[in-house]
Parts: structure tokens; C-alpha cells; sequence
């Protein structure tokens, strides 16, 4: 090859390596401008964390680094799991209308944390942690979650089919219950004593490898169930 042909060559992969760079910048702009509560984790070890609005309007999340708002309508209310650093205490604020909450809660590498926002309390708003280390993983199965936020519920579950089969049985506030099933079409509902007067849970066709999560929660004097199937948010350094 040419001296001139050497030279164009680089001076080739130069401009796509300049090109690509660019991108790369905007592309982190971008993700840096919708904004992070907490710094990724690093992506082995990592613990995750997300924030779920049960409430009857917007919650607002504040963190020393950002704010984002949770919207009440039900393709939005669920956040994603984000990657965050085990062992850091991480350190906020939840705001239901006026009322605030602090948050404070350090996670354990591999685990996953589910914080809640309700408007139950004295003042107006209420924060439930669940824990979870998930252990059940199969690429064949579904992986259904029922959350009872339902202080009045002692025992809730899960049930499936006309015959209302109990899924996943006795979860009592504050709980979650887990279980792998296959991925069928199956009609499921939450139910709270008379397995007959379930509440459904809407969430389509189940998927292999997929995780689901069942929200249970007090609606005046009724119940409500929220149902979405599990996001994780990528790693981002």
C-alpha cells in the first residue's frame, strides 16, 4: 500500500472512531438528562432497586442526585429495577401531595427492593420495603410475585381458573409470595378469604423467563390489584 493510501486508511479510521464517539456522547447525554435517583452499581454483585406508586395521584421521588415523578395510571406506576451499589446506604425523600416520607435503605448484593408508596397513614402517605433475593430463575417458567399492601387482608393469595386453584397461598401484610409457573393463558385473581370473590389481576399471556409482580392494596372499602410484568433497567457506569 501507498504512503497517500496508508494515510486516507487512518485518516478513515480516525473520522468513524470520532464519529462513533459522538454518538457515544450523546447518547450518555441524553440518558444523563432524564436523570439517575442513585449511581449504577457495578455489574457483578449488584443489588436492585425500584419504586412502585400504589397511590391515587403522581408520587414524587427525590434523591440528593435527581427527581423523578411516578405517574398514578397503571402503565406507569411500576418503575424498573435499577442497578445500584450493595452496602450504600441510599438516602431521600417521597412526596405524596404535601405530604413527605424519608427514605433510607441499604441493599444487600443480589437482592431486590421493591419500596411502595401508598396514601395510607395518619399523614397521608406510607413507604413498604419488600424484600426479595430472587433463587428461582428457569427459562422455561413464569415467575409470579403477589405484594400484599393490604393491611386488612391477614391472608392473601393468589388463584387461578374458574375453580379459583390457589396459586400462591397466605401472604400476609407486608409479604410477598412467590411461585414458577408455565407460561399459560390462565385467569388470575387476588382474593382475600372467599377465593370466589377474587379480584383479577391483568396480565395477558405470561411469557417464559419472565417475571411478574401482583400488587395488593386497600381501596376504600374495597381492593384493588395492580399487575405488571418486571423491568430492569440496564447497567450504566
Amino acid at each position: 500500500m501507498s504512503i497517500a493510501a496508508t494515510a486516507r486508511s487512518r485518516g478513515l479510521r480516525c473520522s468513524l472512531a470520532a464519529v462513533a464517539a459522538l454518538a457515544a456522547f450523546h447518547w450518555g447525554a441524553a440518558r444523563a438528562a432524564e436523570g439517575r435517583l442513585y449511581p449504577s452499581g457495578p455489574p457483578n454483585g449488584v443489588a436492585y432497586l425500584r419504586f412502585v406508586n400504589l397511590a391515587p395521584q403522581e408520587v414524587t421521588i427525590l434523591s440528593p442526585a435527581a427527581k423523578i415523578a411516578i405517574p398514578a395510571d397503571d402503565a406507569h406506576r411500576v418503575g424498573e429495577f435499577d442497578p445500584v451499589t450493595p452496602g450504600v446506604a441510599l438516602t431521600g425523600s417521597a412526596r405524596l401531595g404535601e405530604a413527605t416520607k424519608p427514605i433510607d435503605v441499604t441493599l444487600k448484593p443480589n437482592e431486590f427492593v421493591t419500596v411502595a408508596v401508598t396514601s395510607e397513614g395518619s399523614d397521608g402517605i406510607s413507604l413498604t420495603v419488600f424484600r426479595d433475593v430472587p433463587s428461582d430463575f428457569n427459562a422455561l417458567k413464569s415467575s409470579l410475585a403477589l405484594f400484599n399492601l393490604d393491611k386488612g387482608c391477614a391472608q392473601a393469595q393468589l388463584v387461578a381458573g374458574d375453580n379459583h386453584m390457589s396459586v400462591i397461598p397466605e401472604v400476609g401484610p407486608g409479604a410477598i409470595g412467590r411461585r414458577l409457573v408455565n407460561p399459560v393463558g390462565a385467569t388470575l385473581g387476588v382474593a382475600c378469604g372467599d377465593p370466589t370473590q377474587a379480584v383479577e389481576a391483568k396480565l395477558g399471556p405470561l411469557n417464559a423467563g419472565d417475571r411478574y409482580s401482583i400488587f395488593l392494596i386497600a381501596n376504600g372499602s374495597s381492593r384493588e390489584v395492580v399487575a405488571q410484568r418486571d423491568e430492569q433497567a440496564p447497567f450504566r457506569p
